[in-house]
């Protein structure tokens, strides 16, 4: 009876070694990481110099128009964004000011606030003082 004491133990050790490496080899694959977000807050100055709808443009995509006195909130990957704004609309307010490619860095959650900023020459995006 001593002798199959050794056994017994040596068999549990084996089926528990079996079983842990059966549950290793069954389990389900670890999920990639779902892509990180960051939101953009832009925010148009009520006295802004004329009542024409400003369009802002993520990652050369059209995504708003901001009228004076309008914000919005977009939600965007983590990491560099381009941006852009333009003066949209026909009439007076056609394609009279076009903005230049901005860009932005991100970080996963973070809020950014920036502002529209328009003068007599151009219009642009600019931090937004909180």
């Amino acid at each position: 009876m001593n002798s199959l004491v050794p056994v017994l133990a040596a068999l549990m050790l084996a089926t528990t070694a079996v079983f842990a490496a059966s549950e290793a080899i069954l389990a389900p694959p670890p999920q990639p990481v779902t892509e990180a977000f960051g939101e953009l807050l832009i925010t148009r100055d009520e006295n802004a110099p004329n009542a024409c709808d400003i369009e802002l443009y993520v990652q050369n995509e059209l995504v708003a128009r901001v009228a004076p006195g309008q914000s919005v909130s977009i939600p965007v990957p983590a990491g560099e964004v381009s941006l852009r704004v333009a003066q949209h609309g026909s009439g007076y307010c056609a394609g009279q000011f076009a903005g230049n490619a901005q860009s932005a860095i991100i970080a996963p959650g973070e809020v950014r606030h920036l502002r529209i900023v328009q003068d007599e020459h151009e219009v642009f995006l600019a931090p937004a003082a909180d």
